[in-house]
């Protein structure tokens, strides 16, 4: 029996590991926003603009992260098999 045809009686639930990926980039913008913050805060002394840089560099992390994943494409997948694969697609 295909998983297709498991997952018919209702809507199909995501992975634990589809649930945690935005975590993942959070948590990686937020190591880099404190990287910044740290590397101003003992450059300068300043604790208001350590904080102001840890925040534009944990943003800008984010940005760029989540405009990174959605230009990368797996070599060889196309989007519909990349959709099967990850049961977004009933």
């Amino acid at each position: 029996m295909s998983e297709q045809q498991q997952h018919d009686d209702g809507p199909i639930q995501p992975t634990r590991r589809q649930r945690l990926k935005p975590f993942e980039y959070l948590a990686f913008a937020a190591v880099a926003g404190a990287f910044v913050g740290l590397v101003i805060l003992l450059s300068v002394r300043d604790v208001v603009l350590a904080l102001v840089f840890g925040g534009v560099g944990f943003i800008g992390t984010l940005l760029i992260t989540a405009t990174l994943m959605l230009a990368i494409k797996p070599k060889g997948r196309s989007a519909a098999d990349l959709d099967k694969r990850e049961g977004f697609e009933r």
